[in-house]
């Protein structure tokens, strides 16, 4: 059954595909004023709304995640002060802060998979967004307890809550897209990543120098919580279909097929492995981008100030993943065709993954040459576009490169050792790297003096774009 011929027996009142309860709620209600406000809210959200309302969410856990590297200076600060350490190890412990996130996530995100064959997966998802609002706002409390540990705790519990979202969104989108655009929803899902954190260093940026990085934190723990409300309510349901899409299987008719079984058939692919590889060092460079982008741009000399190098990386993160990751899954399809197999859709996304990697390698050399802020902006921008050009057919590869029953825990997989290997160690590495080969990367010489960034809330810092007072 289709998507829109599934929708229809809903709206007429049939139990309908893949979601459970429509039936029992519209049956009987001729007039639209006759529902109540839960049948209302079911009513509304069809499964492209819903599908819309998805990228919303995503925008916000990506903003989320934008905010620590969208104010590198205030949380390095916070860090020193803290917990006492040197100079030398901040952005050690800055990059901490981002990968304790990843990892509690990578080792959520299969336990939240399974609870989807014992509970309603929206309920899950709901339950999960709720964790996620709890842990955001303990971290906003971070800053006036003044305890980098409770920080801590608040990035390692957002992953946990973030996790039941993650991995029940794509499944959504992928049963419900209208036939023939799924790459392209995912695309369009995807893109929210890159736009939430963008967003999420000017964000930070803006709030944090204005009202303390505090609220950066508990802005987007309120605004979530309208839709923790909505995913507890809505009845959708999973759906699971073969590679011909000739039957159509709940999730649960998987169980036959022992997770162990799986994990073994998956693992002794050598195409699945080099994905995968591949995958992470791809994600491994996203995440040291995404963490000291804004104070390696500081050290290009061409910005005046940590609030000016954020708000030009979020811009073309933003305009690069809404322009690059949508285009993306497009030109899969078309090259792909609608009728293609999954060895010719494996074969494209392949020859897309490979080539915008290199002509992205290539911008992004580039760019480190030049001397003006036009240049660099438009050639680092190019490169970044290039960059999530693949994001769709990424994900794509890895579930055509495993049995058409596995794809949900081949991705899952996919997904653990792209976080092992990649955005996990990635910003600890990144930062590591950065103390010691350039810890003075984020400075600024003015009237040939090095001298610290502006940080507000640090008065030994003084602003270096001010006139010096007459003496």
């Amino acid at each position: 059954m289709t998507v829109s011929h599934s929708y229809r027996a809903l709206s007429e009142g049939g139990d309908g595909d893949g979601v459970e309860g429509y039936g029992h709620v519209l049956r009987d209600r001729g007039k639209v004023g006759e529902l109540g406000w839960r049948e209302r809210l079911c009513r509304f959200f069809t499964p492209m709304r819903t599908i819309w309302m998805f990228v919303g969410v995503n925008i916000l856990n990506y903003l989320d995640r934008g905010i620590i590297p969208g104010a590198p200076n205030q949380f390095q600060s916070f860090i020193r002060n803290t917990i006492m350490i040197d100079e030398n190890q901040e952005s050690t412990y800055l990059g901490i802060l981002q990968s304790v996130f990843i990892a509690s996530y990578s080792l959520a995100v299969i336990a939240a998979g399974n609870l989807v064959h014992k509970y309603p997966p929206f309920l899950v998802m709901g339950m999960g967004l709720a964790i996620w609002c709890v842990a955001v706002f303990i971290s906003g409390a971070a800053q006036g307890w003044g305890s980098f540990w409770l920080l801590l705790f608040g990035r390692t519990l957002s992953g946990v809550g973030e996790a039941s979202f993650q991995c029940i969104a794509p499944a959504f989108i992928e049963d419900f897209s209208p036939p023939g655009q799924k790459v392209l929803m995912l695309g369009i899902f995807f893109s929210s990543i890159t736009v939430g954190t963008a967003g999420g260093y000017a964000y930070s940026a803006v709030i944090s120098t204005s009202w303390g990085w505090a609220w950066s934190f508990w802005l987007e723990g309120v605004a979530m919580i309208p839709f923790v409300v909505i995913c507890c309510l809505l009845p959708f349901k999973l759906n699971g279909d073969n590679s011909n899409g000739n039957n159509v299987r709940t999730a649960s008719n998987h169980a036959s097929v022992s997770l162990s079984k799986e994990v073994s058939t998956i693992m002794t692919s050598p195409l699945f492995i080099n994905i995968s590889i591949g995958y992470s060092a791809y994600c491994a460079v996203l995440a040291g981008l995404s963490t000291f982008g804004p104070i390696f741009f500081q050290g290009l000399q061409l910005f005046d100030s940590e609030r000016s190098a954020s708000l030009h990386f979020s811009a073309i993160v933003a305009l690069a993943g809404v322009i690059g990751t949508p285009i993306g899954g497009y030109i899969s399809d078309r090259l792909a065709g609608d009728r293609a197999t999954r060895d010719q859709i494996l074969d494209t996304c392949l020859k897309i993954m490979a080539g915008s990697s290199l002509a992205g390698l290539a911008f992004a050399l580039a760019s480190a040459y030049c001397q003006s802020k036009g240049p660099f902006l438009f050639l680092m921008g190019t490169a970044i576009m290039l960059l999530f050009l693949p994001t769709g057919c990424c994900t794509m590869a890895v579930m055509a490169s495993v049995p058409s029953n596995m794809r949900a825990t081949g991705v899952a997989l996919s997904i653990l050792i792209m976080h092992l290997f990649g955005d996990v160690p990635s910003p600890v590495a990144v930062g590591w790297l950065k103390d010691r080969l350039a810890p003075r990367c984020n400075t600024k010489s003015i009237d040939g003096q090095e001298v610290q960034p502006f940080d507000p809330t640090d008065p030994t810092r003084p602003d270096p774009s001010l006139p010096k007072p007459y003496t």
